[in-house]
């Protein structure tokens, strides 16, 4: 008895302390196509570092980054926690029909940073000859309140809508929240079966063409029908970010779909300085990151001339949601500018002034805007 619980702790051991080791001898891995960020690397020793603690910080995000077989650990402890019930893995709820939605509570959402933002846009649009829109955009977590698990903690956004309602007023909000509301794709506008993927936060091309009807109707556009932008599948592996958080082994992939006419494949692109043709980057239909196939991701700032005469020009201001619905908007503007503040550090009202923009659109997932810590650049 005594000789088996000594080769009992000899294997439990090595199961703790290989991996650990591990660490110091392989490679260290700079990036995380699954996360898709960048990874925590073993620091160099600084005295001044010990003294204050951050170096053991430091080391403890890099043993947590740098574990061995990570994804596949990952993957496992999903496994195991499933078999026992969990809902709530990773930051991630394991909701109805094979959705993964984003655990967002009330103690994530900072109501002084959101009202600091709303005061930002609600000085920059009065100071503008343009007609400002706001379009902010729910959380899949709010649109599929009934495909979370019974008694799951999520975010009051009727709250937080209330308050940007209070802040900015009722002129110019596009609300979304009726729009994205409905269980499935009622308006059958594409073989997706939502207005959200499965395995991400993003909207699907069903998601942004609802939104996009909606727009319209509040600038005074006449819409497009679905089907005269020739949609089509461009890929049907997304694994998307809030898959990544659980890594379930048994997750089915979504379809990405994008449109598919004349302005897409012939549009004019300088995205921060560099020029290009076509809104699409094909590139990432082979990386984890399928959904910088619009656009080739994220820029500070992006130019579009679309070839479409009708001589209007809109400004958009924005996260990557708005990646997937500008598309819709290539044949009714002339020219289309993208700022996404994050990446942009210059000021805003420089371009507007030399833009002459007829249109501006802030467009935002809710929860991004809220936490947002670049909208002081609205002012600059």
């Amino acid at each position: 008895m005594q000789k088996t619980y000594k080769i009992y702790s000899v294997i439990i051991f090595l199961m703790l302390s290989l991996p650990g080791l591990f660490i110091f001898i392989l490679p260290q891995h700079n990036f995380s196509s699954n996360e898709n960020r960048y990874l925590n690397k073993l620091p160099g020793i600084k005295p001044d570092e010990i003294l204050s603690g951050s170096f053991q910080e430091k080391v403890s995000d890099a043993f947590n980054d740098q574990f061995f077989a990570r994804g596949f650990m990952t993957g496992l402890s999903t496994s195991f926690k499933k078999s026992l019930g969990f809902k709530d893995i990773g930051g991630a709820y394991l909701a109805k029909d094979n959705y993964y939605i984003e655990k967002i509570t009330d103690n994530d959402i900072s109501k002084d940073q959101l009202v600091k933002n709303l005061m930002y846009l609600s000085y920059f649009a009065t100071n503008q000859e343009a007609d400002v829109y706001t379009m902010l955009v729910p959380s899949p977590g709010t649109s599929m309140e009934y495909k979370l698990p019974a008694f799951a903690p999520f975010y009051n956004a009727g709250s937080v809508y209330n308050t940007v309602y209070t802040v900015l007023g009722k002129k110019g909000i596009i609300d979304l929240r009726k729009v994205l509301k409905s269980p499935g794709n009622s308006n059958k506008t594409s073989s997706q079966d939502g207005f959200y993927f499965k395995t991400d936060h993003h909207w699907t091309l069903s998601g942004a063409y609802a939104a996009y009807n909606e727009y319209c109707k509040t600038a005074g556009i006449k819409p497009q029908p679905y089907n005269s932008f020739n949609p089509v599948e461009v890929t049907n592996n997304f694994y998307g970010t809030t898959y990544s958080k659980v890594l379930d082994f048994t997750a089915k992939p979504d379809s990405i779909y994008a449109i598919n006419t004349d302005q897409a494949e012939n549009a004019v692109l300088i995205c921060d300085g560099k020029k290009r043709t076509g809104i699409y980057n094909k590139e990432y239909l082979n990386k984890k990151d399928k959904y910088s196939y619009f656009f080739g991701g994220n820029y500070g700032r992006t130019d579009i001339v679309t070839g479409s005469n009708t001589e209007l020009k809109l400004l958009v201001l924005k996260d990557s949601f708005a990646n997937s619905f500008v598309p819709f908007l290539l044949k009714d503007y002339s020219q289309i500018t993208m700022i996404d503040a994050r990446y942009y550090d210059s000021g805003i009202s420089g371009i507007i002034s030399s833009g002459s923009y007829d249109h501006i659109l802030i467009l935002y997932e809710i929860n991004n805007f809220a936490g947002d810590k670049n909208l002081y650049k609205l002012l600059k």
